[in-house]
């Protein structure tokens, strides 16, 4: 399956001052696969190495971590020669040696023709609890981040455009050639609705959109995301460190009831009685730096910058992945297909427009209360240009902050995500759902 973010590692392998590239991702995003496909499409030789498979690596890279050094040995045990110009390393769960990914900083500067491929799980926990915790003697945590040393790469799942390359290559064809300027043709468009319902189900795990694309089963497909979730759930226990990992499974299991609210802002309270923010704050950032969740802050105003407005206190949570969130809602393929207006189809129609978003290069998504019945749903900085959003995954056409908020203050931009063809006026556009990761053409 095609990857867009190769389009990236490509201008990565190619740039003049490259540095080791880091791959940052949730587990089973596809990190791996990638690193595979691009390296053996792009370099002579690959030399891989896996730290979780061959634990003893690690050794080489605590006793030194100079390229001059380094390199002989990682010959010896890759069992060929290794062409610091044209031969390519990869170190695949690197986050098992923090004395490797800290010789990611000695590649960049005394060997840079050396090129380096680097990817792990819950690499971004790793990192950051390492640096909060870090004790005197432990080998096990990293005296240093190389940060500025180090190009990184963040791998999301699967976005819509994705999915439709691997489900539909025709129809992919004519969706690359969308100008987002005019509406679509009835036929392409009631395909693309289509398309987009089956992604809502599947989502964008890699390993699920394969099996759905191959087998085509419901109950295949729930399986495998149930498995997903269950591995994420694992991964918690093990790995949370010095973090209550009963906490974190509290706060990841609460993301459907939590959005399932009247008001989806994130209340401590609805946890569990008494609960209170200080002490589920550090596993709200472990879920967030895991990449299991994507949080989105309330802003204060509609002022740019959004950074400066933001409220740390307010904030929604969603999940990584909308077919996952489907699945822990229990939604079944048939309410998706017939395009039912359910209680829950809100919250997960904006899980799938965050995700689209986030993986644009905007920036971060937030969105706008003034109080709780008072709402925009997501509010982008595109340049020095706010555009507040609304998002429509059903029948439903309410929405009055927003459209007082277009009215009074006439942003250059305004949109509104939903199930109706492409349409314009003035600076509103009425954007289908399927176009959210080209959003920005239709502008």
């Amino acid at each position: 399956m095609k990857r867009l973010v190769e389009d990236k590692m490509v201008a990565w392998k190619n740039h003049e001052r490259r540095k080791p590239l880091v791959l940052m991702g949730a587990r089973q995003v596809g990190k791996t696969w990638l690193m595979h496909e691009f390296c053996k499409k792009n370099f002579q030789h690959v030399h891989e190495f896996n730290f979780d498979e061959q634990r003893d690596i690690a050794q080489l890279f605590a006793e030194t971590k100079t390229p001059k050094e380094l390199l002989p040995k990682l010959s010896a045990l890759s069992g060929s020669r290794i062409d610091i110009q044209n031969d390519v390393l990869i170190f695949d769960e690197i986050q098992e040696s923090f004395d490797a990914l800290n010789s990611l900083k000695y590649f960049c500067e005394k060997c840079p023709e050396m090129a380096i491929v680097a990817g792990g799980s819950l690499l971004g926990v790793k990192i950051g609890g390492a640096k909060r915790s870090r004790k005197d003697g432990d080998v096990t945590k990293p005296k240093s981040y190389p940060v500025g040393k180090v190009d990184l790469l963040d791998v999301e799942p699967m976005d819509f455009a994705e999915f439709l390359c691997a489900f539909d290559g025709a129809l992919f064809e004519y969706y690359e050639t969308i100008s987002g300027q005019e509406p679509l043709p009835d036929i392409f468009h009631r395909k693309l609705l289509n398309a987009y319902d089956t992604y809502l189900f599947t989502g964008g795990m890699p390993e699920v959109v394969d099996s759905y694309i191959r087998n085509c089963d419901p109950k295949v497909v729930g399986k495998l995301q149930r498995d997903l979730i269950a591995l994420y759930e694992d991964d918690i226990v093990k790995y949370g460190g010095e973090v209550n990992a009963g906490r974190v499974l509290v706060v990841l299991r609460s993301i459907v009831p939590q959005l399932s609210k009247e008001n989806e802002k994130f209340v401590y309270g609805a946890l569990r009685a008494g609960a209170r923010g200080r002490d589920y704050e550090e596993a709200i950032e472990w879920l967030v730096s895991a990449r299991m969740v994507r949080r989105a802050y309330n802003v204060k105003e509609m002022k740019f910058p959004l950074s400066a407005v933001e409220m740390q206190n307010a904030f929604k949570l969603y999940h990584l992945d909308v077919g996952l969130l489907r699945e822990l809602a229990a939604v079944p393929q048939s309410e998706l297909v017939l395009n039912s207006d359910f209680d829950f189809k809100g919250p997960l129609v904006e899980n799938y427009v965050i995700q689209q978003l986030q993986n644009t290069g905007h920036g971060d998504v937030r969105y706008f209360a003034e109080r709780a019945d008072r709402e925009i749903d997501f509010v982008l900085q595109v340049g020095s240009e706010l555009v507040p959003i609304e998002v429509k995954g059903g029948k439903d056409k309410k929405a009055a902050t927003f459209k007082t908020y277009v009215k009074t203050k006439e942003p250059k931009f305004a949109i509104r995500f939903s199930r109706m063809n492409l349409r314009k006026d003035g600076g509103f556009v009425n954007i289908p759902l399927y176009l959210a990761p080209k959003f920005d053409k239709c502008l």
